[in-house]
């Protein structure tokens, strides 16, 4: 069994010892357990271009020469994923949300891979929905990985003493592994770390981390359906166990990371959220949520592909609105 720990913050920073102290805890928990540890300061991840050439060339290659393949692969080989970031301004790096796009994409997203299975050379994905380049009815290609099971915890690391400058960073590291399927079975949020080092003063900390190493460890292997949540707060979600909500001025109430409704009740100073079985199912870190999802696109495809030739008509006028504005070229360098 192999657990792969992403470190998202600075060279030997709190979130990289963190996640060192998660792993030694996963290691002496089993003794079959293979750890292997990648920092993001080490990666040449470069962004999404947008140019979607990754749908339309067989096996969706990038055109984007990166290390984003190193780290696909790297997660393939694992049964267990936990990441640990810090807190800039509320959220976690850039990098990290560019390293999910990229590396987390579509050739990890496993109910996409379900969907795809579902497809054969034979059929016309023009009549499924799918319009343009993927319409070529070329058998799609699986890579069976994806769907081992997984299981992960998130580390989220902060300076701040109140709970408001660092609760949006553990839904930011949820939402990177919702296509990859991976069941979280714990969760850890940490204050007071201002300056490099300064985690380790908190014992209690290092402690509680060291037990999340070892509660990803011994979920290792177990489907996710069957996964129970480890971590110290179960969370006002059932599904997800966050505590991020939308809140209209209507009920129901909607979990902010899975997307079900649930009934809000006050009782005092106590707030309860209550979700039934059948919203639950529906959550987006499930498969039956995706593949709902997966209907829903086809449906708006459909519905929209036999006016698809409209489009380059449409188009026009603004192809020739004003000029774009662009940063100066850089002098090259006398030598």
């Amino acid at each position: 069994m192999k657990i792969l720990g992403l470190a998202c913050g600075s060279s030997m920073g709190n979130s990289e010892i963190l996640l060192k102290e998660a792993m030694m805890g996963a290691e002496e928990a089993r003794k079959d357990v293979d750890v292997e540890i990648i920092r993001l300061v080490d990666l040449d991840i470069k962004p999404c271009k947008r140019c979607k050439r990754c749908l339309q060339r067989e096996g969706g290659e990038c055109v984007q020469k990166d290390d984003s393949p190193f780290v696909q692969e790297k997660y393939l080989e694992c049964d267990g994923l936990i990441i640990s970031s810090p807190v800039y301004g509320t959220i976690p790096p850039g990098e990290v949300l560019v390293l999910a796009e990229r590396a987390f994409g579509a050739r990890a997203d496993v109910a996409g891979a379900i969907e795809r299975k579902k497809m054969t050379g034979k059929e016309n994905l023009a009549e499924r929905g799918f319009f343009g380049p993927r319409a070529s009815g070329r058998e799609p290609e699986i890579n069976e990985r994806v769907f081992k099971p997984r299981v992960g915890a998130l580390i989220g690391v902060g300076g701040a003493s109140s709970y408001e400058w660092v609760h949006l960073t553990l839904p930011l590291l949820h939402n990177v592994m919702l296509p990859l399927q991976v069941a979280v079975v714990d969760h850890l949020q940490v204050r007071k770390a201002s300056f490099p080092g300064t985690v380790l003063l908190q014992d209690g900390v290092m402690k509680r981390v060291r037990k999340l190493g070892r509660n990803v460890a011994e979920a290792l292997g177990t489907p996710f359906d069957d996964i129970k949540w480890k971590g110290d707060e179960p969370g006002s979600c059932p599904v997800c166990h966050s505590e991020l909500f939308i809140v209209g001025r209507k009920m129901p109430v909607m979990c902010a990371i899975c997307g079900i409704y649930g009934t809000l009740k006050v009782d005092g100073d106590k707030v309860t959220v209550h979700f039934t079985k059948e919203e639950q199912k529906k959550s987006r870190v499930a498969i039956e949520g995706k593949r709902l999802h997966q209907v829903e696109i086809l449906a708006v495809s459909k519905e929209l592909f036999p006016r698809i030739n409209e489009i380059p008509t449409k188009l026009e006028k603004y192809k020739s609105y004003k000029s774009y504005t662009k940063p100066p070229k850089k002098s090259a360098k006398k030598s």
